[in-house]
């Protein structure tokens, strides 16, 4: 995805600061008054020590004067000019302070300043979880503007995270709001526009992407906002390349990276660069192309952002310096990917797995250690570096191999289970005798009738109710709890609570592989299903007696039907 979000975030952001706008006169007031306060933090606010220091005589006076409402306004001017992690300890008072009594704006702006935060981190779950209170909170009030204002940065978040779908049509609905007052609000409208033709070309639809490109652009201009035209000129660029149109693909980026060199927009930049890399190799240009992808490089180093497409770059790079024979710039690559891919797996390890990654993580040490041994016998004065980088694929590898042992472990066992019989397996008692039944010291007519009683209760599944205890059924056995469980002790070989939960697993296990309407529920409600109280409970069980989560086996056995 482009960098659409900050777009959103930009001019959400001049949005709420109009929220007091009604507080900026100062004129004939008192200097100790709250709008004279105020004011002067409005009046200095790009001066962020200047404002703070309003910031903190509005608050002080709403303490003392226990104005509730008027503190959390001083915990609001005081994140807006805080960037620390100080910043999210004012939108928590905010949010303790009416959670339970909120207003039209309260705790809304909290819970954007929270999400803006965890954005800039890079951690988009959370971002996205705070968009969400603000959006929901928004709709208690009715107010419209902060409803769509979170429901847009929603929208562009799923496409960041990879919900392409979902978020296609949370920005469709924007859209038609936004829409209705592009006069009005027309940074938000086109905002909405550059997120939504994004979304398009990420949903493969290329024509739809399209349209929206050139509707934006003319929009831009009728709406006097020509800055937004590079943003669909960049996203059309990127189209074309998708339409394999690949001159026209050419003079669209050309022109965009004309226009970010002078603005200094480095992330969009990148993905110019990126995308004009591939079509320069699809016109046969390889030398230009490898330039390109060489200034996308370049501005990572700068700016250590990157986005998941752009991963791929450093695939590029690598084959080349490799078919060429350049071993100095293709360890480089590597090097550089490794790092990527570290960036990546922090930001985005909800999607990275869906990344095609041409150079896996084996392949890349590998080809990282033949051209460390190659490096050793040439350059004697690069030992120590080669030595950093042999550790560092020791430690990789030794993760790589725990992993793949695991994974083998975990398939041997699915397998097994796959294919033995569990609704045949008996659990096979002793032959009594007296020496048995003196080791328990219980009558054999007695333990012979307790394990009737048991065979019964396997055949019926009532192993299947919930909150099953010894108490319970030993009397439904007409016995008691002592002998019951010394008998499944000594004939079953397992305590009471074990041998509950490997008939139920078991039982699981047979109606998963021969019901496919078991198989679709919810790990949650399989659990309920065969008498578990919970899903942890579940799992910690399946885990322990079959050596592989419950989730793992679904997803093994969904493989193996489909075949």
């Amino acid at each position: 995805m482009r960098r659409s979000f900050y777009v959103g975030i930009i001019f959400l952001f001049l949005q709420i600061n109009g929220v007091f706008a009604y507080q900026k006169a100062v004129d004939k007031l008192k200097e100790d008054s709250y709008k004279f306060y105020a004011g002067k933090f409005y009046e200095n606010e790009k001066d962020s020590v200047v404002a703070k220091t309003y910031a903190n005589k509005y608050l002080s006076k709403a303490k003392l004067d226990k104005d509730t409402i008027k503190i959390v306004n001083g915990y609001y001017f005081l994140q807006c000019v805080t960037n620390t992690e100080i910043s999210h300890k004012y939108s928590d008072s905010i949010i303790a302070l009416t959670i339970t009594r909120s207003t039209e704006f309260y705790p809304s702006l909290a819970y954007y300043n929270k999400a803006r935060k965890y954005y800039n981190k890079g951690n988009f779950k959370r971002s996205f979880d705070y968009f969400l209170k603000m959006n929901e909170d928004a709709k208690k009030h009715n107010n419209i503007v902060f409803e769509y204002a979170s429901k847009r940065s929603m929208g562009i978040l799923k496409s960041r995270i990879g919900e392409h779908e979902e978020a296609l049509e949370t920005l469709k609905d924007c859209y038609a709001y936004y829409s209705r007052s592009k006069k009005r609000t027309p940074k938000e409208y086109l905002s909405v526009l550059f997120s939504l033709s994004d979304s398009y070309n990420l949903n493969k639809k290329l024509d739809s992407a399209s349209a929206i490109n050139i509707l934006g652009y003319k929009e831009s201009e009728l709406l006097k906002n020509e800055e937004y035209n590079y943003h669909f000129i960049l996203n059309e660029g990127i189209n074309q390349y998708s339409k394999s149109n690949f001159p026209v693909a050419k003079d669209s980026l050309e022109k965009v990276i004309t226009i970010l060199n002078e603005n200094g927009d480095k992330a969009n930049l990148s993905m110019a660069h990126f995308y004009l890399g591939k079509t320069l190799f699809s016109l046969n240009r390889k030398s230009e192309a490898i330039e390109s992808h060489k200034k996308v490089d370049e501005i990572f180093q700068e700016i250590s952002e990157i986005m998941p497409d752009n991963r791929e770059n450093y695939e590029i790079l690598i084959s080349h310096y490799k078919k060429i024979g350049d071993k100095d710039n293709q360890l480089k690559y590597i090097e550089r990917l490794i790092r990527v891919d570290s960036i990546l797996n922090s930001n985005y390890k909800y999607l990275i797995k869906n990344v095609v990654q041409n150079y896996d993580t084996p392949r890349l040490l590998s080809e990282k250690q033949e051209i460390i041994d190659s490096l050793k016998t040439e350059k004697k004065s690069s030992l120590l570096m080669i030595i950093v980088l042999a550790v560092l694929s020791l430690i990789s590898l030794v993760f790589l191999v725990f992993n793949y042992k695991k994974r083998v472990t975990y398939k041997r066992r699915f397998d097994e289970l796959y294919n033995s019989n569990t609704a045949n397996k008996k659990t096979i008692a002793k032959n009594l005798n007296a020496t048995d039944t003196d080791s328990i010291g219980i009558s054999e007519e007695i333990v012979n009738g307790i394990l009737s009683d048991l065979e019964k209760f396997e055949a019926n599944q009532g192993f299947l109710k919930p909150n099953i205890v010894t108490n319970d059924l030993a009397k439904k056995m007409n016995t008691n709890s002592k002998y019951l469980s010394r008998v499944i002790n000594h004939y079953r070989n397992k305590s009471f609570s074990m041998y509950i939960n490997e008939l139920r697993i078991d039982y699981c296990i047979e109606k998963l592989k021969t019901d496919k309407k078991f198989m679709n529920y919810t790990v949650k409600a399989i659990a309920r299903e065969i008498g578990f109280n919970s899903t942890d409970a579940f799992s910690k069980s399946f885990y322990k007696i079959k050596g592989i989560q419950p989730s793992y086996f679904i997803r093994e056995l969904e493989k193996q039907q489909n075949q």
